[in-house]
């Protein structure tokens, strides 16, 4: 019970701070993303560590930065500069680090920021209201969000009603087919309702397409951490948030779903 008290408040309190923050202009949705990239840096550096792999702290922050405002100015040479910088860096420094094992190390790099950096720098552009008009007033970001909390919720929800069959055990014993379909039921319901109430105007099409991203993606997302977590044997990234466990637990299913909702949009014009 104390549990889910906890998982509640912090729902509560969290879920209109990241809105507030998406919708309050550029710079606090910058403070957001790049918060998150911190936090979960720290969260990733001691995930991968336990399997050896040692990656500089200070590195990639650089490239993140970069990479945020290379996304953020669309191309500006400074992020580009920045990024090629921090890359080079992070490869002359492992040509020196004892251990030697710079596939692992670089490995880690890599993946932290293919995996982690980049869906959460596509919030800036996803967070800017006058881009996609579709999406108006609610916003390409927010519209995102509330999918994937909706997905979760009816995931769960369905899961812990009707559940009965795995769906797979090797990263999740929990979760189960009925829970995964009801996830992508809730996923496709989001945008459906927001065009209902006004809060976006998307077609038949956008509602499918961009539900079943959110529903297959984010659920897989989810499994993918899962799957990490559980070759080193842990059970949260951290224990930031109470009853949550890690930032990386909570917005997993994001860094997946993020690049293809982005990608649809911009191939579709919505």
């Amino acid at each position: 019970m104390r549990n889910l008290l906890s998982r509640v408040l912090i729902a509560a309190l969290g879920i209109p701070l990241l809105i507030l923050l998406a919708k309050g202009g550029v710079w606090a949705r910058g403070l957001l993303i790049v918060a998150l990239q911190g936090l979960i840096l720290r969260e990733w550096i001691s995930l991968v560590s336990v399997r050896g792999a040692r990656v500089s702290l200070a590195g990639l922050a650089l490239a993140a930065a970069g990479l945020d405002v290379l996304v953020f100015r669309s191309g500006g040479g400074v992020g580009l500069a920045s990024g090629i910088a921090a890359v080079a860096l992070m490869l002359i420094v492992e040509v020196f680090r004892r251990g030697r094992q710079p596939l692992l190390n670089l490995g880690a790099s890599a993946l932290f920021l293919l995996y982690v950096c980049l869906p959460l720098s596509l919030w800036f552009v996803l967070g800017d209201t006058d881009r996609f008009e579709s999406f108006a007033p609610a916003g390409a970001l927010v519209s995102l969000w509330l999918s994937t909390w909706l997905c979760d919720t009816a995931a769960y929800a369905v899961g812990r009603t009707l559940g009965k069959h795995k769906l797979y055990d090797a990263a999740s014993p929990n979760k189960t087919i009925e829970g995964f379909v009801g996830g992508i039921a809730g996923a496709i319901a989001a945008p459906l309702l927001m065009s209902a109430l006004g809060w976006a105007r998307l077609s038949v099409v956008d509602v499918l397409v961009l539900g079943a991203i959110v529903g297959l993606l984010g659920q897989t997302g989810d499994l993918l951490e899962s799957l990490m977590k559980r070759e080193v044997q842990l059970k949260d990234a951290s224990s930031f948030l109470p009853g949550h466990g890690g930032l990386l637990d909570r917005f997993d299913s994001l860094l997946l779903s993020t690049p293809f909702f982005y990608a649809y949009l911009i191939l579709s014009g919505a």
